[in-house]
């Protein structure tokens, strides 16, 4: 069919989940407030997917297994209230303090769109009527480079993390208030 579907891409640390600095296990894990509610009412209208550096592997701190079951306890605590999450794309490099295979300039770590292409690729996204939201400046340039309309949360780093190279097109308070700014554009 051709890019047909609308997607949410959403970073994770700092977005729906609290934002722990090198999070490598699963039961530090904590749902931001209204994350699940805001993620079940976008599942009405949008593909929703996970994009999210995980340079903890990279760097020595966890195994990728350690990484995707972190994930996957964020995937468990947002099922239980009625929250989907359609795929999941992790980039575990580092370009300067990465180890052996993960040190690595890559396409796929943001602020590069590699992930969000990829998805939009496996999944028929239509960039143009989807949104990329995140804490982090590279969030927000990633989304611009891939094509996407961009929210800045101001939960996690809320934009405070030392770059200035992208505006967002919104800023919202959580990713609830971003879900609003989303369904009104419908």
């Amino acid at each position: 069919m051709g890019n047909t579907k609308k997607a949410a891409f959403l970073d994770r640390d700092g977005v729906i989940i609290e934002e722990i600095k090198f999070i490598t296990e699963p039961d530090k894990v904590k749902l931001l407030d209204n994350a699940a509610k805001a993620i079940s009412r976008l599942n009405k209208e949008y593909k929703v997917f996970i994009i999210t550096n995980q340079p903890a592997v990279g760097r020595g701190m966890c195994t990728e297994e350690q990484a995707k079951k972190v994930n996957d306890k964020v995937l468990e605590l947002l099922n239980e209230q009625g929250a989907r999450i359609d795929a999941t794309y992790m980039c575990f490099h580092h370009p300067i303090h990465g180890i052996g295979n993960y040190k690595v300039e890559c396409d796929c770590r943001k602020p590069k769109p590699g992930m969000i292409l990829k998805a939009a690729e496996e999944h028929d996204i239509n960039l143009k009527q989807s949104f990329t939201i995140g804490d982090k400046t590279g969030d927000i340039k990633s989304g611009f480079l891939a094509g996407t309309k961009t929210i800045l949360v101001q939960t996690g780093y809320g934009g405070d993390d030392g770059f200035k190279d992208a505006t967002p097109d919104y800023i919202a308070k959580d990713l609830y208030e971003a879900a609003e700014i989303m369904l009104k554009e419908e």
